[in-house]
């Protein structure tokens, strides 16, 4: 009878000690989950005449998966300056998830870039920064030039704890980077 109890003792302390076990490998949640990115709106104001123009990239599934069911042309005016906003949304949930306040939340963990393509007669620049003084990008200033045509890509990059001034965009993870090298522009 002795040897029976023992072995009920023993198997009740080896089975709570593996549920004990099992329950402390759970896996970790992140403070910082990735969200679905649907949508993604440049705003681009005209500095002369205040006239707001939408450019919009749309993707129901995110990244991966089905390919994107719009992605407008950017169609600017030559030599004219245009404040640019970004909208970053998650369009999948109602209502809508809207992902810029996180990011500006966040800013000292994320920075856009703009890359124009060569030959395409527009310059970035005047982002604006994060709380650390540092370049965030969710506002710019887009300056054009004479016509031409070509893409500007839209990269935004998550870096906690290691972003710096100057950084390239090669320096950590890519939340955004649209497909097809960038938003086709025509400045005319």
């Amino acid at each position: 009878m002795k040897t029976t109890k023992k072995i009920q003792l023993f198997s009740i302390i080896i089975c709570a000690s593996l549920t004990a076990n099992l329950s402390s490998c759970k896996k970790p949640t992140s403070q910082n989950e990735e969200e679905l990115i649907t949508t993604i709106k440049v705003n681009l104001t005209d500095s002369a005449t205040n006239q707001v123009n939408t450019f919009v990239f749309t993707d129901p599934d995110g990244d991966g998966g089905n390919n994107p069911i719009q992605f407008d042309t950017i169609k600017l005016k030559a030599n004219t300056t245009y404040n640019c906003s970004l909208s970053i949304l998650d369009e999948s949930k109602t209502p809508v998830g809207n992902i810029t306040d996180e990011i500006i939340a966040e800013g000292t963990d994320h920075q856009f870039y703009f890359t124009p393509s060569a030959g395409l007669n527009v310059s970035v620049g005047n982002l604006n920064t994060d709380n650390n003084g540092l370049q965030l990008g969710n506002t710019a200033k887009w300056t054009t030039s004479g016509n031409s045509n070509g893409r500007v890509q839209i990269t935004l990059k998550h870096k906690p704890g290691i972003k710096a001034a100057g950084d390239a965009i090669t320096v950590g993870d890519t939340d955004i980077e649209l497909p097809n090298d960038g938003f086709y522009t025509i400045i005319q």
